[in-house]
């Protein structure tokens, strides 16, 4: 996500939930995988959840406000660094470990290459990488399926429909990358009853309205099939393998993505 999109995300969230937010099914997944590589990671990005899996732990993240209100402040142990994932602040190799929550879906795919690059660049060899992914599934529901489902109390949350939207979409489009404009605008066009999609569904309507963030929003997210996160990772990463992050719902679309780099 860009810096103008990320400017008022922590205002909203308190609010999010899994499968926005790490479950803490996704939390100890993070930590078995990461087993015996935690002298010292890196966090892309200042999810909270995610703060006490190493022993030593340096977050990059390009958000003032994130750094500021989400982030829950620097240790002897830990650190928040201001910075572009596309352009680390780091010289030479130093992590043992890699992680994110989401991360990747924060970039257009056109640059996990770009992304990979940097990672290679910092880190150790041996290093372990453990990303959770919300991943398009080959069989993804149509707008109109979605619709169904929504109405017949078949979505359990709006953090989990807002990217079952966007995975329908992406599947529309027949591109991994989404405008998040697109996704409030599609969402307004079929969703223009917000009092009525609350009663339907029981959601509450502070957490509908958390949509419009995206109204004005510049950022591009990515949500790509398996395939297309297989495809992405250079050779150099081996052992590439997408495990399950836990049960809760939509989970089967969250996968840990984990490799071992320089090994």
């Amino acid at each position: 996500m860009t810096r103008t999109g990320w400017q008022n995300f922590h205002q909203r969230w308190s609010r999010l939930k899994p499968p926005q937010r790490p479950h803490p099914q996704t939390v100890a997944t993070f930590s078995h995988a990461l087993k015996g590589k935690c002298d010292h990671a890196l966090l892309l990005g200042v999810t909270p959840e995610l703060t006490d899996l190493a022993t030593e732990l340096t977050a990059l993240d390009g958000s003032e406000n994130m750094i500021a209100h989400i982030w829950p402040g620097d240790t002897q142990t830990r650190r928040a660094v201001l910075g572009n994932w596309l352009a680390m602040p780091f010289n030479g190799p130093r992590f043992s470990a890699v992680l994110g929550d989401g991360s990747l879906n924060t970039l257009a795919y056109s640059d996990y290459p770009a992304l990979f690059a940097q990672l290679r660049a910092v880190l150790l060899p041996g290093a372990r990488l453990a990303l959770r992914i919300f991943t398009t599934p080959d069989a993804c529901e149509s707008l109109k399926t979605l619709q169904d489902q929504t109405f017949s109390g078949a979505v359990e949350s709006f953090h989990g429909f807002k990217w079952r939207l966007a995975m329908s979409l992406v599947t529309e489009n027949g591109n991994p990358n989404l405008a998040v404009t697109q996704l409030h605008a599609v969402f307004e066009r079929e969703f223009p009853d917000r009092a009525a999609l609350a009663q339907a569904t029981g959601w509450p309507k502070e957490d509908i309205d958390g949509i419009d963030a995206y109204a004005h929003n510049d950022s591009v997210y990515s949500f790509p099939t398996a395939r297309e996160i297989m495809a992405a990772i250079p050779q150099d990463f081996s052992n590439a393998r997408l495990i399950s992050s836990g049960n809760y719902e939509l989970a089967e679309r969250c996968p840990i993505l984990v490799a071992d780099f320089g090994s």
